[in-house]
């Protein structure tokens, strides 16, 4: 789109994430993370198109587009409500932009996915496997299969954390697949099938499978809290790590979005939203209550929309895209002239440019895209 239409193009990076520093090698601490916030990042998109426009002559009449897709999707379209004097259109690609804690939305559309990609067996098999590992968790009976899969033995069985992030770790996974990789649905609803003809044995089978490597380790495998808990505490300026540490910032004082299972039919009820209250208040001191998340998360909303986003005018120069089985796309714009779903896809695979690999609905969505930025062109 940039080439066709004499545009340059700007990547941008956001404070805290990548080498972006605000405060150098201390820059993850707790104190200083206070600086890490929504509107402050917003408020550095903005200094960088103003500063843009006026070092180079050449743009200072230039209008901006902005594109983003997931977290940045909703950045570019919350940009317009605070600054449209700066932005002439933007893209939001299966951006959420309603904050809460409790996304239990996320999960049921993960199980809903793979219904829709597969079959409602490959679901059923996957629900009725979970519900046997939660009675197995509450009749004592769970200490052989943690054996089989090498677990370490500082995990705790009888403590809620613990378990918690066990089955978490089970619907990253699954999420994983639907979200990033959902192409290979069918590939993992076909290995479970075939494992066993039993359910639930199908699926304990599955879960030995996905942890062979760790099985065959000398190296026990951590499922307890402790060890996600340190995934959040690590403070190294690792881009990786640190994108962890600085996301869990902003989702525990900002948005929320944890995937729970409290109120998802289809999964066990093992992931509740105490499970990431605890993590947040681990991770970033007592300061960092129930109360405050609550706070954060209607201040979001209150500023941006929160659920009347759908109605909302300001959002009027923004198009947006989901995946069909994208399961952020709960939280986000999906009905409307300037919403467009796209069957068969999940997240955020719609930025790449047209080709002929894509699926005729995939292309013209491009195609509806770059005719509705034109018109603000």
């Amino acid at each position: 789109m940039a080439v066709e239409n004499s545009g340059m193009l700007f990547y941008t990076e956001h404070r805290y994430y990548g080498q972006s520093w605000p405060l150098g090698n201390a820059s993850l601490g707790i104190e200083q993370l206070k600086y890490l916030s929504l509107p402050q990042a917003l408020a550095d998109l903005a200094h960088f198109i103003e500063y843009q426009k006026s070092d180079n002559p050449n743009l200072r009449e230039s209008k901006v587009i902005l594109v983003g897709g997931s977290y940045s999707g909703s950045m570019v379209t919350w940009m317009t409500r605070l600054y449209p004097h700066l932005i002439a259109a933007s893209w939001a690609s299966s951006a959420p932009l309603f904050a809460k804690a409790d996304f239990y939305e996320y999960m049921e559309m993960v199980s809903q996915s793979i219904n829709l990609s597969y079959g409602h067996n490959c679901s059923q098999r996957i629900d009725k496997g979970l519900k046997h590992l939660s009675e197995l968790f509450k009749e004592n009976l769970i200490e052989e299969y943690l054996k089989r899969l090498n677990a370490c033995k500082n995990f705790n069985p009888k403590d809620t954390l613990d378990r918690a992030a066990f089955f978490s770790g089970i619907s990253n996974y699954l999420a994983l697949i639907v979200q990033s990789y959902s192409s290979h649905i069918p590939n993992l609803c076909e290995t479970l099938m075939l494992l066993d003809t039993n359910d639930e044995e199908a699926f304990l089978a599955f879960l030995e499978l996905i942890h062979t490597e760790g099985r065959r380790s000398s190296n026990c495998q951590d499922f307890g809290y402790e060890a996600v808990l340190k995934l959040f505490t690590e403070q190294s300026l690792d881009y990786q790590i640190s994108g962890v540490r600085a996301w869990f910032y902003q989702t525990c004082n900002e948005f929320g979005w944890y995937t729970t299972t409290t109120a998802t039919p289809d999964l066990v009820h093992e992931v509740p939203l105490v499970y990431f209250e605890n993590l947040c208040r681990d991770t970033f001191g007592p300061a960092q209550t129930t109360e405050k998340l609550a706070r954060g998360i209607a201040e979001i909303n209150k500023r941006f929309g929160g659920h009347a986003f759908n109605h909302s005018q300001e959002y009027k120069e923004v198009i947006f895209t989901h995946g069909q089985l994208d399961p952020w796309s709960a939280l986000g714009l999906r009905e409307g002239k300037d919403a467009l779903v796209l069957n068969g896809y999940s997240h955020c695979q719609d930025l790449t440019s047209i080709n002929i690999h894509d699926s005729v609905e995939m292309n013209l969505a491009k195609l509806r895209v770059m005719s509705f930025l034109r018109r603000h062109i």
